[in-house]
């Protein structure tokens, strides 16, 4: 099955929208030559392997809601002016 990338969707919405389960993300990913951390641009095709795994609950109820989740963050949408990737450890940052 081949579907549209929406704005802000992840590999891993797209395997919870599409098949109900998080971990087919690994499949869609590789069935479509791209890591799980790729960043998708809205209106890119993807393939959803036909030999997937549903999880008919979980597909049911995004189907039956309409929920279409996009959860993707956006180059800039993290300010990190604090915590520890600022810290410097030995200067800022004791460790005893």
């Amino acid at each position: 099955m081949e579907i549209l990338v929406l704005q802000n969707q992840s590999i891993f919405d797209i395997a919870i929208q599409h098949t109900g389960s998080v971990f087919n993300a690994f499949k869609i990913a590789v069935a479509n030559g791209l890591a799980v951390s790729d960043i998708l641009g809205p209106g890119n095709k993807l393939m959803i392997p036909g030999n997937i795994e549903n999880n008919g609950d979980i597909l049911n109820y995004y189907t039956a809601k309409k929920i279409q989740p996009a959860t993707a963050l956006v180059a800039g949408t993290i300010e990190a002016e604090k915590g520890i990737g600022w810290m410097q450890v030995g200067t800022n940052f004791k460790v005893r």
